[in-house]
């Protein structure tokens, strides 16, 4: 995803990962934080079990689509 520019893939995956996270168990917030503490080097309480496990449902561009949107600075 370029800066400020989504694609039609890169949103439809985005949509697709935001869809398979439950947010009324704190799963997508647990996957957010994990991206965020492994990937931008910020350091937050995650439960790594829950968050590879909810990783591992999702397509690799799905799972690229998350990242990259928990990654971007306005978030």
């Amino acid at each position: 995803m370029s800066r400020n520019v989504l694609n039609d893939a890169s949103v439809d995956a985005l949509i697709g990962a935001m869809l398979l996270l439950d947010p009324r168990t704190g799963e997508r917030q647990n996957v957010i934080a994990f991206a965020r503490s492994c990937f931008g080097g910020r350091v937050l309480y995650y439960d790594f079990d829950r968050a590879q496990a909810s990783l591992a449902r999702m397509s690799p561009e799905e799972q690229n689509a998350l990242i990259e949107w928990a990654l971007h600075p306005d978030r």
